[in-house]
């Protein structure tokens, strides 16, 4: 009886993992493929609001006003907004230098609001017909608020995503598989756009129509996939335009603390949308949250389910390599931590180390999403124990 339930752990894992990471890019591609829809471009020039917050990026905020002073869109059409976040760095004074000089409108909050409290004050001071949204450490090209806006001359279209690249300054294996892992990202994003269904958009560059913001709620981590999904339930396009480019250094994205910040981010986007519940009456959509989210966040433990089943099975040849292989590979991603080894031995360390760093920073951040979804539930409970005490 164990042995059974040891088998079909083992499959059913394998099989998720595999559907997870292969099967559904294979899928949508060709969904995509057959199942495209061009979108109309056309050069226009709606006014724009370009909005920056920014928390604490004083080593690349001054480079970014003069990134954005540098794009190619007229100037009277374009307004630029950038926004300090509670910063404790040189952040708001070099803000403040570049408003008086007439660059930009800045805003410095001298606490802490957090992006999403920051983002809907700024959308309600944005008199643009287009909203774009871009990080403080990604550089866009010069073209690239052209290229966004052009989309919009179809009335289909509500959010359009540029690309994302990252710039490799150190060869250590992590910075590379960091890009390696956005090339793979951005080939699904792109295949879900053919459809017009993309699935988030680049939070370091993106555009909606500013009739189809919706205030986000205050701790929203993941803006750049809850707007591009409430415009989708609206009936709207969300596409990728390759042509409006953003580039990063991959140091700003490869830190461990930072990928849990980007996992606890995930699972909070998965329990906003569990929160609306309008989405769930869009199959599609269902289908491509299914596929595309819940899966890659489930994919630790079944890579755990994996192994622990193969073990389980060691004495079977099949089941025992597949233990072997595993064992190799978290081997390997052990040995990456040293960041010597992993610039001698390139991607045959780096690609494990990344893999399994993503993986476990999903596990990490759990507890304390679990542990703030409770905190919310419990003082919602007092809150309704107190209305009922005096009513």
């Amino acid at each position: 009886m164990v042995d059974t339930v040891a088998i079909l752990a083992f499959w059913l894992s394998a099989a998720l993992i595999a559907y997870a990471y292969v099967g559904y890019p294979l899928l949508i591609y060709i969904l995509g493929r057959l199942g495209e829809r061009p979108t109309l471009r056309k050069e226009i020039w709606p006014r724009v609001s370009l909005l920056v917050p920014a928390h604490n990026e004083g080593h690349a905020i001054k480079a970014k006003i003069q990134n954005c002073m540098q794009l190619e869109y007229p100037k009277d059409r374009l307004e630029v907004f950038v926004a300090s976040d509670g910063s404790t760095d040189a952040t708001a004074r070099v803000i403040d230098e570049a408003t008086h000089a007439g660059l930009i409108r800045g805003v410095v909050y001298p606490e802490r609001r957090g992006k999403a409290a920051v983002t809907n004050d700024l959308v309600d001071m944005a008199s643009g017909e287009i909203l774009v949204v871009s990080d403080a450490t990604s550089m866009l090209e010069s073209g690239s608020l052209r290229a966004l806006v052009s989309n919009f001359a179809d009335p289909r279209v509500g959010c359009v995503s540029g690309i994302y690249r990252v710039v490799i300054r150190d060869r250590d294996g992590k910075a590379e598989s960091e890009a390696l892992y956005w090339r793979y990202e951005t080939f699904i994003r792109y295949s879900e756009a053919r459809l017009g269904r993309m699935l988030g958009a680049h939070g370091h560059i993106f555009a909606i129509r500013r009739e189809l913001f919706e205030p986000l709620e205050v701790g929203t981590r993941n803006e750049d996939f809850i707007l591009p999904v409430a415009i989708l339930t609206k009936g709207y396009r969300s596409i990728y335009d390759t042509r409006a480019v953003a580039w990063e250094d991959a140091d700003e994205m490869t830190g461990f603390s930072r990928r849990i910040s980007l996992a606890t981010g995930n699972y909070q986007q998965i329990g906003l949308l569990w929160k609306r519940r309008g989405w769930l009456r869009h199959p599609f959509l269902l289908f491509q949250v299914l596929s595309h989210k819940v899966l890659r966040l489930l994919s630790p433990f079944l890579i755990l389910s994996l192994y622990a089943s193969s073990v389980w099975l060691l004495a079977t040849p099949l089941y025992g390599a597949t233990s072997a292989a595993i064992t190799v590979f978290f081997i390997a991603a052990l040995a990456g931590v040293n960041g010597q080894l992993r610039r001698r031995a390139g991607a045959w360390l780096g690609a494990p180390y990344y893999f399994c760093m993503v993986n476990a920073a999903g596990v990490l951040a759990l507890h304390p999403t679990v542990r703030r979804q409770r905190l919310v539930a419990h003082k919602a409970t007092a809150r309704v124990r107190e209305m009922d005490a005096h009513g």
